[in-house]
């Protein structure tokens, strides 16, 4: 289902809606056409009121999922936020450091980020991040554990990136356990499976024109629904995808500062 996703946003949710459609309407079509237009009354108003509970608890695993999805990824979109501005904040801090050891420091802090870019924004393996970016930060946590404050100045500097540094470690296992979130499968089970009971009860009505249309429209809300759901709990790819302009963005503002404190 993932694949649906590395298409173009319309097309992923006409291709979902498609499906949909055809997993709704088409067996109400050649199926209903095949019984008796004739079904007894009573039999007809049971499989109603089944179908409508049965439509009820549908509509709300879908409403809670989706909800729940788009919490994870609006999470996600405040931790890397948080994990940026903690970036910029040991950035200045460096700025303000005015040694010998701020240059060194600030390609390590560089390296982080670039590493992130590389190595852990895609779909990671390992619910613990990339070894890269891991190393990366163990680097520059020794160098600012290294310095030597000599002034009371430089010592409040140091205190304070010690300090963004622990904040920066905990904003990253929390963006990698937010990416980690992912939907269960048994979610999709339920999600198929209560929409083709709801589309087997369609048989109870006769064949026409407008109950196909009826059975249509709610086969293509149900797929763009789905796709919905799909494409919230897959923030590295698709319309959802959380935007890394921030990363970028700071990385540049550091090699830039890089650049300006080297030149004599």
């Amino acid at each position: 289902m993932a694949g649906l996703l590395q298409l173009p946003v319309w097309l992923g949710a006409t291709m979902a809606m498609v499906v949909a459609i055809a997993a709704s309407a088409l067996p109400f079509v050649v199926v209903r056409r095949r019984l008796s237009d004739e079904l007894p009354a009573k039999a007809r108003d049971v499989a109603e009121t089944v179908a409508v509970r049965i439509g009820t608890i549908h509509g709300l695993i879908l409403a809670l999922v989706f909800a729940e999805a788009q919490s994870t990824h609006t999470n996600l979109q405040q931790e890397v936020s948080k994990e940026t501005s903690t970036i910029e904040h040991i950035a200045l801090q460096l700025d303000q450091w005015n040694g010998p050891d701020a240059n060194a420091l600030r390609g390590q802090l560089a390296a982080y980020v670039t590493a992130v870019l590389q190595s852990e924004w895609q779909e990671p393996e390992r619910p613990q991040g990339s070894r890269d970016v891991g190393q990366a930060y163990y680097d520059l946590d020794e160098g600012i554990l290294n310095l030597k404050a000599d002034t009371p100045r430089k010592q409040s500097l140091r205190n304070r990136m010690i300090t963004n540094m622990d904040s920066l470690q905990d904003h990253r296992k929390e963006r990698l356990a937010l990416l980690h979130r992912g939907l269960p499968m048994l979610f999709w089970w339920m999600a198929i499976a209560g929409f083709l009971i709801i589309v087997g009860f369609f048989l109870v009505f006769p064949a026409s024109a407008l109950h196909t249309a009826i059975f249509s429209i709610y086969g293509a809300y149900t797929g763009l629904a789905l796709y919905a759901i799909l494409a919230l709990s897959h923030p590295y790819a698709g319309p959802a995808t959380v935007d890394t302009t921030p990363y970028e963005t700071v990385l540049d503002d550091i090699k830039k500062a890089s650049k300006v404190t080297s030149t004599p």
